[in-house]
C-alpha cells in the first residue's frame, strides 16, 4: 500500500464528519448533500505548494487564521488533513475540528509531519473527486 492509499479511506470519512464554527456558531462542512464547493480543490492543492514555499508551521497557521468573506473556509481543509491522520494512527474517536497546528510542537520531526500531510492532502483530494462541485 503506498503513502496515500493508507489516507485514502479515511478521506472520505473526514469529508462527511468534519465541521467547524462560523462567526455565528453556525457548523460549516465541505460537503453539503453530495455536492462539494470546487473551492475546496483549489485549497487542497495551494497547500503542498504553500508548505514547500514556506514550510509546514507558516503554511499550517495561514491555512488555521479566521476568515472572512472567502467562499469557503481553509480551516476546513487543515481540520479534515488532523482527522486523517488521528484515523491513520488508530484513534477510533478523533476530533472532528480539531487544529492541525497541535502537532506543531517542539520536538516535532517536521520533515515527517510535512510528508504526512501532504499524502493526506493529495487523498483528501482524490476524495473530492468523488462529488459534483458546485
Amino acid at each position: 500500500m503506498n503513502r496515500v492509499e493508507k489516507y485514502l479511506k479515511y478521506a472520505f470519512d473526514a469529508i462527511k464528519d468534519v465541521a467547524i464554527a462560523k462567526d455565528n456558531n453556525t457548523m460549516i462542512k465541505m460537503v453539503e448533500g453530495d455536492v462539494i464547493s470546487k473551492v475546496f480543490k483549489g485549497y487542497i492543492s495551494s497547500l503542498g505548494a504553500n508548505i514547500i514555499q514556506a514550510g509546514i508551521k507558516i503554511a499550517v497557521y495561514f491555512y488555521e487564521a479566521k476568515e472572512s468573506g472567502s467562499t469557503g473556509d481553509k480551516r476546513l481543509v487543515t481540520a479534515s488533513i488532523h482527522y486523517i491522520l488521528q484515523k491513520a494512527e488508530g484513534n477510533e474517536n478523533p476530533e472532528t475540528s480539531g487544529k492541525l497546528s497541535s502537532r506543531l510542537q517542539e520536538g516535532t520531526n517536521l520533515e515527517l509531519l510535512s510528508q504526512q500531510v501532504m499524502d493526506a492532502a493529495t487523498a483528501l483530494k482524490l476524495a473530492i473527486r468523488t462529488y459534483k462541485n458546485d
